[in-house]
């Protein structure tokens, strides 16, 4: 028998390194723009908002239906993909981005 611990109970965790997102800032620097986001059937999902300079992000509705779950992933990969392709955080609200899935509608 030898006196090793199991890992489970040392005293210490390990440090990872996490990297951060590729992505807009989600921290506005001045007045947003809106757009809201319907998918297929005409249901409100919730709204694509820009600050026209570094920030971007993806709200969903207050209330939820449980099939919208894949929503906020979903536009958290097409902005992630836009970010990567040096899309500038104030052209995020052209609808081609989110075609044929959603569709957007400007409301500010």
């Amino acid at each position: 028998m030898t006196d090793t611990p199991n890992p489970r109970f040392y005293d210490y965790v390990t440090p990872i390194t996490v990297s951060e997102n590729d992505s807009y800032d989600f921290k506005a620097t001045g007045p947003k723009r809106r757009a809201a986001v319907y998918d297929q059937q005409g249901r409100l999902l919730g709204d694509v908002w820009t600050d026209d300079r570094q920030a971007a992000g993806f709200t969903l509705v207050d209330d939820p239906e449980p099939d919208m779950g894949y929503v906020a992933g979903r536009m958290d990969r097409i902005l992630t993909d836009a970010y990567k392709a040096g899309i500038p955080a104030s052209k995020v609200l052209d609808p081609a981005l989110y075609a044929p899935d959603f569709e957007l509608r400007i409301t500010s």
